[in-house]
């Protein structure tokens, strides 16, 4: 049975305007101390709260060059995707064709220099509210920078780790072996860790934005 546009969750955005926080921002519990088991401790809520979905919407920056001019956007897209389905078999994610569908943005560009120092991945996170031909809600909006400039491996374990960012990992785990390492490892990290695994678990037991 199809659903009611209102209620779909990768509607177009029809109309769009900055979140602003109330006086008091809304109470979030504390994670509880570290353990072993995840890296919950680790982890950031916004002044809304924890900013997680039970289902995301994302748009990857098509390939406008085909053949061997476009190589390099192909070989781009195709470790986003890799990364992104890594993901989806822990989420309820889906891939749209127009931007104004999604909750995450994944552009194939080089982030710019911040604090004097250069990166080749970004996640930036705005709170929205937006109509999906419906009432108002409460949405987060996450632009994720991927360098091009990057060997296919090290491009798609940058987009794993920074998507953790976008489905709400704000933190990082002190383990080079987890994803969302703060420092990556020898090799790229191309798989979710247990850690990994067991803190989005944790996560998505939260009171995300979506809900009262």
């Amino acid at each position: 049975m199809d659903l009611p546009a209102a209620t779909l969750p990768c509607g177009i955005a029809t109309e769009v305007r900055p979140w602003s926080p109330p006086a008091r921002p809304a109470p979030t519990d504390p994670p509880p101390p570290a353990a072993s088991a995840d890296y919950r401790h680790a982890l950031r809520p916004t002044p809304a709260g924890w900013p997680s979905r039970r289902h995301w919407c994302v748009w990857v920056e098509p390939i406008t060059e085909r053949g061997p001019t476009g190589i390099w956007q192909q070989r781009w897209h195709g470790a986003v995707l890799a990364a992104l389905a890594t993901w989806q078999r822990q989420l309820a994610i889906t891939v749209v064709d127009e931007p104004t569908q999604a909750q995450v943005l994944v552009q194939r560009r080089r982030p710019p220099i911040q604090a004097n120092r250069a990166s080749h991945g970004r996640a930036l996170l705005q709170l929205l509210e937006v109509r999906r031909g419906g009432p108002w809600q409460l949405e987060p909006r996450v632009e994720v920078l991927i360098s091009p400039g990057q060997a296919p491996l090290a491009i798609q374990a940058t987009a794993l780790h920074e998507l953790g960012h976008a489905f709400g990992l704000w933190g990082h785990s002190d383990r080079a072996g987890d994803a969302m390492a703060a420092q990556p490892g020898a090799k790229p990290v191309l798989e979710l860790s247990p850690r990994d695994r067991a803190t989005l678990r944790w996560l998505q037991e939260q009171p995300g934005l979506e809900q009262p």
